[in-house]
């Protein structure tokens, strides 16, 4: 009987020891994983490849990308997908990959989070001319509509 447990011990520990020395998986395959989701319109599959600051750009991406038409979208679906650059330092990388049907490089940028890594993205990777406000640098014609009422009280339309 004393033999039956040690070689269910011997049997558990090493199921467990070769579970854990699972593969994490490189900048490359996590970012050709992520361009796949997203090229399938599958944001929630996307989202595990993110960092938790991305998921709203990736939120924000998926409702830009419900307005493009079916022939747009086909575009997409069908685009090759190719890493043409990897630059590793530490726990940041940046791949660049090439995108058919958008005819340029994209750069990916990468961070490891919990030690696997993760597609960081920012506003400004999916709105190319994203300008975060900064500060309160508010004034009147930027927060107030025009003042459209008359001396009297009334509602005047607006001239434009």
């Amino acid at each position: 009987m004393t033999n039956f447990f040690r070689i269910m011990t011997l049997a558990l520990t090493t199921t467990f020891l070769l579970g854990s020395c699972k593969k994490r998986a490189t900048p490359e395959e996590v970012a050709l994983a992520f361009m796949h989701a997203i090229q399938d319109s599958n944001y929630d599959q996307a989202r595990d490849y993110a960092t938790k600051e991305s998921q709203q750009v990736i939120q924000i991406y998926a409702i830009f990308d419900g307005r493009r038409s079916g022939a747009e979208r086909e575009k997409i679906k069908n685009a090759k997908i190719e890493v043409v650059n990897i630059e590793e330092n530490g726990d940041k990388a940046a791949v660049t990959i090439l995108n058919s049907s958008a005819h340029q490089k994209e750069v990916l940028q990468m961070v490891k989070e919990n030690g696997q890594w993760k597609i960081s993205l920012t506003f400004d990777s999916i709105i190319p001319n994203y300008a975060p406000q900064t500060g309160n640098t508010f004034d009147s014609t930027t927060v107030l509509p025009a003042d459209t009422t008359s001396s009297a009280g009334a509602i005047l339309p607006e001239t434009k």
